[in-house]
């Protein structure tokens, strides 16, 4: 099973080609998800920072669940929240998405390959960072809960979300297993 292990001062992944295709296909669904559509509402032709910028004088709050997880408004108040969105959001999804493209990246070097093996000098908080997100998004999508494993297991082996499931658990167990070589 794969695993990270700290190598000295860095960190490194070992994979099997199935799992490096697995998590491709679901960083490649999360960046299509947070490049999708126009999140700027308008922009503001008389701000001058705006101007400047190129900052929207509004942006609209995803209407995804993922994304509304994934970027999730500051305030109640929906101006408020707008105006907090207008000044990081843009910044959040790029954050995100450099994140994402990164372990991509690397990914990619093991499939084309054509087998698994260890990413070595990865960086740790990156990887960390996209392996939240992607569990946050398959948390929204499956509509995890505390009852989640129970459901799993009780799933049949024909059933279509067992898998996903699976994925949602395994990544689960990857941002442990990082998480407590980092502490």
């Amino acid at each position: 099973m794969s695993s990270f292990e700290k190598i000295g001062e860095g960190y490194s992944l070992d994979l099997t080609l199935d799992e490096a295709q697995i998590l491709i296909n679901l960083v490649e669904q999360l960046l299509e998800l947070l490049g999708e559509g126009d999140f700027f509402h308008h922009y503001d032709s008389t701000d001058p920072l705006a101007q400047l910028l190129a900052m929207p004088a509004e942006i609209v709050t995803p209407e995804d669940p993922v994304l509304l997880r994934l970027l999730p408004n500051a305030y109640a108040d929906p101006e408020a929240a707008s105006d907090f969105r207008r000044y990081t959001e843009p910044q959040l999804r790029d954050a995100k998405q450099k994140n994402l493209r990164l372990v991509r990246e690397e990914l990619t070097i093991l499939v084309d390959e054509k087998h698994g093996g260890v990413i070595e000098e990865l960086d740790a908080q990156i990887w960390l960072a996209a392996i939240n997100d992607l569990r946050i998004a398959l948390s929204v999508r499956l509509e995890i809960t505390e009852d989640s494993f129970e459901k799993f297991e009780l799933l049949s082996e024909q059933d279509p979300q067992k898998p996903v499931y699976a994925v949602y658990f395994w990544l689960g167990w990857l941002q442990e297993n990082l998480l407590g070589l980092l502490t």
